[in-house]
């Protein structure tokens, strides 16, 4: 086991403070992971304290870790302006992990739902980045969410006794929901408008910025699924269904893939907590030699 210290910093990012951990180990590994937080009221511990657990595991391997919150995140100063906008914060985190862990050559970026979402539309614009640890991308939409719906749960609800004894005693209206699906259907064959500033890679949708983003990253990558999240299954959905995406998986220099069956979207019990990051650390610990 690798003797590590956690560093708190303050940083800077266009003018506002960002607060974080460095997990900075003994003889630190020229590989080190920067964790994103995701989406809604979090902050850089993780759900369920998972980027503490996370960073204080890989420390004791050698592997140097931060963790921070964006800019209207957690402690951190600003305006939260969604995932699609933290290029700046990534930048900035970057450089700041650079100067606490001198020997740090490569980063590699870990994120769950959103925050692999982010990791997608920015890691190629990262030169430091070579690698992404991603757990269940948000890819939602409409069309995938009634897709994915009628495959895996009205597809069994049908056979299901509970479910008719409701629509027949009223108690269920199925038709809204039946109405609602085959409008976002329909609208998936319909020919798709083209984006205002369709040229602009920050003014398009961003699912095809992550697309984007994955077709041009050359290094390795990890996806962490869970199977009962729905949010995960829409990746697999949109994946499946479009081509383009199948093309920007075979970008990268490697694409692993960890299912863990029993998990929901944030991997929230102990046990899926702790296989995705034995997984992670295995991973890791296989990282090629230069």
């Amino acid at each position: 086991m690798v003797l590590s210290e956690e560093i708190p910093i303050a940083f800077d990012c266009q003018g506002e403070q960002l607060v974080g951990i460095v997990h900075r180990p003994e003889a630190p590994r020229r590989q080190g992971v920067l964790a994103i937080v995701a989406g809604g009221p979090q902050y850089r511990g993780g759900c369920c304290r998972q980027l503490l657990v996370m960073a204080r595991t890989f420390a004791t391997d050698g592997t140097p870790v931060m963790r921070f919150d964006y800019r209207g995140m957690g402690d951190s100063e600003g305006v939260f302006k969604g995932f699609e906008s933290t290029h700046a914060d990534l930048l900035a985190a970057i450089e700041i992990f650079k100067h606490q862990v001198p020997e740090l050559e490569e980063v590699i970026l870990w994120g769950g739902c959103d925050a692999a979402s982010a990791s997608l539309i920015n890691a190629w614009r990262l030169p430091e980045v070579s690698g992404l640890i991603l757990g269940n991308p948000w890819v939602h939409s409409e069309q995938t969410e009634a897709r994915v719906a009628i495959k895996h749960h009205y597809s069994k609800r049908i056979y299901e006794w509970s479910f008719w004894r409701k629509v027949l005693t009223l108690q269920y209206n199925p038709l809204p929901v039946a109405g609602g699906m085959l409008k976002s259907l329909l609208r998936k064959r319909a020919p798709a408008p083209a984006s205002a500033g369709a040229t602009d890679f920050d003014a398009r949708p961003f699912q095809e910025k992550m697309r984007e983003g994955l077709s041009h990253f050359k290094g390795r990558i990890l996806l962490l699924m869970s199977g009962r999240s729905l949010l995960s299954k829409e990746f697999d959905e949109l994946v499946a269904s479009d081509t383009r995406w199948q093309t920007a998986l075979k970008a990268p220099a490697d694409v692993a893939r960890h299912d863990v069956a029993e998990a929901d979207q944030a991997f929230s019990t102990i046990a899926a907590r702790d296989e995705i990051i034995a997984t992670a650390r295995q991973w890791l610990a296989q990282w090629p030699t230069h």
